[in-house]
């Protein structure tokens, strides 16, 4: 007997099924988490009962993704009762029902995950001895280590399991990840996305990344980024890559903030010129910022998380010294928004920790972060819509034709008012206007 806190509704869930006269197992990651006492919302059950004997269950059950997979929906929380499948291993859209528990559990990836748990008579059924690998941290492959390369995510999926859970990869386990790397080159630029979203926002991201690096899979995922293995900064102990790798542990959890501290050098190994005191790389962050829209549009990352991103890159070597004067700050603002500033922050200091330098808060960083303080008063976001006038204005007071010249006086106008505020009133501006 074995007991885990599985929440009422799956208990129930279970229930109604052995109730129809089908098994039904708790199984897979929601059983490894409650284990180890991770937090885990989904929760997905097998069963010999097939899709229409689901249906006959849950009236309102709906086929979900492959595999005869129904989803369930019960007092708005999902889960997914998928039949035993008895065909060879293997992703593919043509599968065959039937088996058993075990069998199911076989065909599964690694040991960890290969655990099923009925809630209703409290049995426990771990073949591979997943439980024993979760106490000891270890992620093993369940059964032949060419369980693997049956679906070549699963590869990827050893290093972001790592990322979440701080386990160590077992040897046989982590070469095979290597021996067929070029297998990822088969797998969907989405279904790639997708794990390393939840890799690099895992608490031990950086471990999973180097995974990927030192088994070959960066060079099918992002392989701009190992063109920096071995380009040493001047001023820095680290080369580009690690460089890169580091500073997104250690930035602020978020997924923009991640992939900005990821990128946002990767665009030195094109822009790198040998100098005496050793490589140098200007304007890095121009062809940085280009290189992360590119590779972000061929991970097929949304619009919105690719442009914060690659906004964030593009200005992350401002500069801001302590002599500096807050129009300077209102300027930046300007380009980056205030829902950007502290984002932009963070990537600065991330930058710095993983440069290893004496300062982090320099203090041109330290006075910029002041200056935001005094410019929250001014209550402007530092954009044309912030002008006491707007390009109607400019046409009826000026007699200037609707075009491109209306947006250009607007711009020079906004660059004055951000130099100096208290000229933003319509009197003031439409006087520039006339003699600009």
């Amino acid at each position: 007997m074995f007991n885990l806190s599985i929440p009422f509704i799956i208990k129930e869930i279970c229930n109604k099924l052995r109730e129809s006269g089908f098994e039904a197992y708790v199984v897979g990651g929601s059983i490894r988490d409650l284990i180890m006492n991770r937090e885990n919302s989904d929760f997905d059950i097998a069963t010999n009962a097939l899709p229409n004997q689901i249906v006959s269950v849950f009236p309102k059950a709906k086929p979900y993704g492959n595999f005869g997979t129904m989803l369930v929906i019960v007092e708005d929380t999902k889960v997914e009762i998928t039949p035993y499948r008895d065909d060879a291993p293997g992703r593919k859209p043509q599968y065959t029902f039937g088996g058993s528990i075990h069998t199911d559990l076989a065909r599964r990836d690694f040991t960890i995950n290969s655990i099923a748990f009925d809630p209703v008579t409290d049995e426990l059924i771990d073949p591979f001895r997943g439980i024993d690998d979760i106490k000891r941290g270890i992620i093993r492959c369940t059964g032949s280590t060419e369980r693997i390369w049956e679906d070549p995510l699963r590869a990827m999926r050893a290093a972001r399991f790592q990322a979440q859970l701080g386990f160590k990869i077992e040897s046989s386990t982590l070469y095979t990840l290597k021996a067929h790397a070029e297998k990822l080159n088969s797998i969907s630029k989405e279904r790639i996305r997708d794990e390393l979203i939840k890799l690099i926002t895992g608490d031990y991201c950086f471990d999973g990344l180097v995974t990927l690096v030192v088994t070959g899979l960066m060079q099918y995922i992002i392989p701009e980024l190992m063109a920096g293995m071995g380009i040493m900064h001047y001023n820095k102990s680290l080369d580009v890559l690690e460089h890169n790798l580091v500073a997104c542990k250690l930035i602020r959890n978020t997924l923009p903030l991640r992939l900005a501290a990821l990128l946002h050098d990767v665009g030195k190994t094109k822009t790198a010129v040998k100098t005496e005191k050793g490589l140098t790389f200007p304007n890095h962050h121009l062809q940085s910022a280009v290189m992360a829209e590119s590779i972000l549009q061929r991970l097929r990352f949304e619009t919105k998380i690719k442009n914060k991103v690659v906004l964030l890159i593009k200005n992350h070597m401002f500069y801001y010294s302590p002599d500096s004067p807050v129009s300077n700050l209102r300027k930046l603002i300007s380009k980056v928004g205030w829902d950007n500033i502290y984002d932009l922050i963070d990537l600065r200091i991330a930058d710095r920790l993983a440069s290893d330098f004496d300062k982090v808060f320099s203090p041109g960083l330290k006075k910029l972060i002041s200056d935001l303080e005094i410019l929250k008063a001014e209550k402007s976001d530092y954009q044309i819509k912030d002008l006491a006038i707007s390009g109607q204005d400019i046409i009826d007071e000026l007699g200037i034709a609707p075009g491109p010249k209306v947006g250009q006086l607007l711009n020079k106008l906004l660059e004055v008012v951000l130099e100096n505020p208290q000229l933003n009133t319509r009197e003031k501006l439409l006087d520039m206007a006339k003699k600009i």
